[in-house]
């Protein structure tokens, strides 16, 4: 069965989160680098092998943990973006195809970063503001999420319950708008 997608894409988006994963393999070899100083030091007598196993026990536990949840993060940036009533189909930098479908998605959220598609378990689409067309792919996409009844939210927060004279206080003084204690 073919299907009709709306194609969004920005190599910048990829090309920059490439570079992050970049950088991540220079935090491991200078982790690796790190490693082979304190052993060096540790077999010399310099410093207490028990100090040195300690530290890089902590080092090593801290790196993986960190360099995990940034790997995550970077699965989850996509640069290219398939838009259908049926499905969404992302690309990380590595391009690698994650599709997901609609009546799996578990809520829409606008960030401060970008967009944020969350699905099953860890499973989300982190759509950053850098794309040009990054409002109109907004819109679509919460286009499609409301279609297919997927909650849309606003920083956690669903978007019907936000007060938008509290998020912009300078609309209160206009005297057109119909707000509490507006201006006559």
């Amino acid at each position: 069965m073919s299907h009709w997608y709306e194609v969004f894409d920005n190599e910048e988006v990829q090309l920059h989160a490439r570079k992050q994963a970049t950088h991540l393999t220079a935090y491991a070899a200078v982790a690796v680098l790190v490693t082979l100083a304190g052993v060096a030091l540790g077999v010399e007598g310099i410093l207490p092998m028990t100090a040195v196993c300690g530290l890089l026990i902590l080092t090593w536990l801290g790196t993986v943990h960190w360099m995990t949840r940034r790997m995550r993060r970077l699965r989850r940036l996509v640069w290219c973006l398939k838009l259908s009533e049926e499905r969404l189909v992302g690309y990380d930098y590595t391009r690698r195809k994650a599709i997901m479908d609609w009546h799996r998605v578990q809520r829409v959220d606008l960030t401060g970063d970008g967009l944020l598609i969350v699905g099953p378990e860890l499973f989300a689409f982190e759509i950053p503001h850098l794309f040009p067309d990054f409002a109109a792919l907004s819109h679509r996409v919460v286009y499609y999420a409301e279609l297919n009844g997927v909650p849309v939210s606003i920083d956690g927060q669903p978007w019907q319950e936000l007060d938008v004279f509290q998020l912009f206080p300078f609309l209160a003084d206009d005297p057109a708008s119909d707000a509490p204690g507006a201006a006559v």
